[in-house]
C-alpha cells in the first residue's frame, strides 16, 4: 500500500499514561497522500515510452518513470512470450515501488502481411534488390530467393492489381506491379535495398482483406488478456467492425481493457469518425500513415485525427519519429523539437517514443528532453480552443458538470480540481476541457488509476472509498494539501457522483476552501 495506492503510510504512536496494570502502547495508521516531487514537475501532456532491449532492466524503467513516462508500450509483434511478460511485471513492480500510476499499452500486430524468411549471413541479408530488376511475389510460407518473395498470411497477391505500388519494410523497398495473376504478381523494383525476413509488405490504397484475427494477432490477444494490460493498441484497423471484434473477443474472456485504435491506413482515415466512436482512444500512427497516404497529407491528417478525438473527448496519442535522431544522438534536431511542440499545440493528450527508447542509445535523455519540450509548449497552449471543440461534441449531464468544473476553477481562482471517480470517466471528462489547473483523480481502484495514465493533466491518487459526502470532502481536502499542489487558504473544485460508489453518476460540483473542517460531533 504505497505510492499512488495510498500514499505513504505514516505511523504515529501514542503512549498511554502508566496505569495500575501496565504501560499500553497504541499505534495507528494515518494515510498521507504525498505525491513525489518529480511527478508534480511533469508536463500535463502524457509521455508513452516503448520498451525494448535498451530499457529492459529495473534501473532503466526507474529512470524512465522519473523522467516522465506515464505509459510503457510493448509491441507484441516483437520479442518472446517470456520477454513480454517479464517487461510487464517489471513495469508494474517499479511503478508500485515509485508510488506512481504507470499503465501498460500492448500493441497487437493486426492483419499485416509479412515477407517470409530469406537467406541471411552474419553480415546481413544475402538478397539485394536493384532498381529496374524484376521481382515476383507469391502467397505462402516459402523461403524467399533473389527472384521470388513469399508473403504470408495468404491473400496479398490476389488483392493487389496491376499498377499498384508495393512497399516492403515501410517503403525501404518499393515495387510496381507489372503483371498479376491469382497466384503471383510480377513487379519492377523502383527503389532497391536488402530484403530482410519478416518485414511488412503493403500496397497503399489496397487494404488487406484478411480477417483481423490472424494467427499472430490471436497469440498477442492471449498475452494481453493473460497479463491484464491497461490499454491495447489495435494495429491496421480498417473499420469500426475491427474494433468491435477485438472488444468482443476480450469481453468473452471477462477482460475489458481500453482500446486504442491506431490510425495508419487510408481506409481508416475514410472511416475515422466511426472508428473513434467505437474506441476508447486513438493513435496518430504517422509511420504507416505516411506510407499509405501521400506524405504531404500526413500533417493535416494528424490535425484532423486530433480534432475529432478532442471533439468527442477521447484520448489521442501522437506517435512515430518524434525524436528519431536521438536513437543515435544525445540531442534532437530543431525540426523534431518543433514537431513535438506542434502536436501538443494541436491538442494531443500524449506523445510517444518508439525506437528512441526501445533500442536507442539515450532513452532517458530522450524522455527528459521530450518532457522539457512539452512543458514549454503547454505555456502557449490555447486551452479555450480545445475546450471549445469538446463543447461542440455530444454532451450529457456528466460532461456538463465537468465543463462547469473547469470554468468554475478559472473564475474562483481554484488551484486544483478534485475528481472523485469509480470508473475513471469523471476525471477523463474534466481533462477533455483542458483546465488551467492540475486534476487530481481520486479512486479506490488502482486499475482505474492506471486507466487514466493517458489523460492530459491527471494525477492519480488511490484512496479508500469514503462512507459519506462529508467524509469525501474531508478526504479530498487532505489529498489536495498532501499532494503539495495547494496550501491552506487555497481553493479546490470538487466533482463528485452521488450516490457514492455508482459508476457514471457525476452530478455534483462544490468549491472547497482548504482545509475542509473536521466533522463536528
Amino acid at each position: 500500500m504505497n505510492g499512488y495506492y495510498l500514499g505513504r503510510i505514516v505511523y504515529c504512536s501514542l503512549l498511554c499514561m502508566p496505569g495500575p496494570n501496565s504501560i499500553v502502547s497504541m499505534r495507528f495508521l494515518m494515510p498521507s497522500y504525498t505525491t513525489p516531487e518529480y511527478v508534480l514537475m511533469r508536463p500535463r501532456t502524457r509521455i508513452v515510452c516503448t520498451l525494448g532491449p535498451a530499457t529492459a532492466t529495473d534501473e532503466m524503467i526507474d529512470q524512465l518513470i522519473h523522467s516522465g513516462m506515464s505509459v510503457a508500450r510493448l509491441n507484441l509483434s516483437h520479442g518472446s512470450l517470456i520477454e513480454q511478460t517479464d517487461a510487464i511485471a517489471r513495469v508494474r513492480a517499479r511503478a508500485d515501488h515509485a508510488g506512481v500510476a504507470v499503465a501498460v499499452l500492448a500493441d497487437l500486430p493486426g492483419p499485416k502481411h509479412r515477407l517470409g524468411p530469406g537467406p541471411e549471413s552474419e553480415s546481413g541479408p544475402d538478397i539485394i534488390l536493384e532498381p529496374g530488376q524484376m521481382y515476383s511475389l507469391r502467397d505462402g510460407n516459402g523461403t524467399s530467393t533473389a527472384e521470388v518473395g513469399y508473403v504470408h498470411p495468404p491473400g496479398f497477391v490476389s488483392s493487389t492489381p496491376v499498377g499498384a505500388s508495393v512497399l516492403i519494410a515501410d517503403g525501404a523497398i518499393q515495387l510496381k506491379v507489372i503483371k498479376a495473376s491469382r497466384s503471383e504478381i510480377e513487379c519492377e523494383v523502383t527503389v532497391g535495398g536488402p530484403v530482410q525476413s519478416d518485414k511488412a509488405v503493403s500496397a497503399p490504397g489496397h487494404a488487406s482483406r484478411i480477417s483481423y484475427l490472424t494467427e499472430e494477432t490471436g497469440a498477442a490477444l492471449d498475452i494481453a488478456a493473460s497479463q491484464y494490460v491497461d490499454y491495447v493498441g489495435i494495429s491496421y484497423i480498417r473499420s469500426a467492425e475491427d474494433v468491435r471484434l477485438v472488444r468482443d473477443l476480450f469481453a468473452a474472456r471477462s477482460f475489458h481493457p481500453q482500446l486504442i485504435a491506431k490510425i495508419e491506413l487510408a481506409e481508416s482515415m475514410e472511416n475515422l469518425d466511426a472508428i473513434i466512436d467505437a474506441s476508447d482512444g486513438v493513435m496518430v500512427a504517422r509511420g504507416d500513415l505516411g506510407v499509405e497516404l501521400p506524405i504531404a497529407l500526413v500533417p493535416e491528417s494528424q490535425k484532423k485525427i486530433i480534432r475529432r478525438a478532442n471533439h468527442v473527448g477521447k484520448a489521442v496519442i501522437t506517435a512515430t519519429q518524434m525524436l528519431e535522431s536521438m536513437i543515435n544522438a544525445p540531442l534532437p534536431t530543431r525540426a523534431e523539437v518543433t514537431d513535438v511542440a506542434n502536436a501538443i499545440l494541436d491538442g494531443t493528450d500524449a506523445i510517444m517514443l518508439s525506437a528512441e527508447t526501445a533500442v536507442g542509445e539515450y532513452p532517458v535523455i530522450t524522455t527528459s528532453i521530450m518532457a522539457e519540450v512539452a512543458l514549454e509548449a503547454e505555456k502557449t497552449l490555447n486551452r479555450d480552443e480545445i475546450a471549445g471543440r469538446r463543447r461542440t461534441g455530444i454532451q450529457g449531464l456528466d460532461s456538463a458538470i465537468a465543463d462547469a468544473a473547469v470554468t468554475t476553477a478559472d473564475r474562483v481562482g481554484a488551484k486544483v480540481i478534485l475528481a472523485f471517480t469509480e470508473s475513471g470517466s469523471t476525471a477523463a471528462r474534466v481533462a477533455g476541457f483542458r483546465p488551467g489547473v492540475p486534476i487530481i483523480a481520486i479512486t479506490p481502484d488502482a486499475r482505474v488509476g492506471r486507466g487514466l495514465a493517458l489523460r492530459w493533466g491527471v494525477t492519480v491518487i488511490t484512496a479508500p472509498r469514503p462512507n459519506s459526502i462529508d467524509e469525501m470532502f474531508r478526504q479530498g481536502s487532505q489529498i489536495a494539501l498532501d499532494s503539495g499542489l495547494v496550501k491552506n487558504g487555497d481553493r479546490a473544485v470538487a466533482v463528485i457522483g452521488v450516490p457514492i460508489g455508482v459508476h457514471g453518476s457525476t452530478n455534483l460540483l462544490r468549491v472547497i476552501d482548504l482545509p475542509e473542517p473536521d466533522a463536528v460531533d
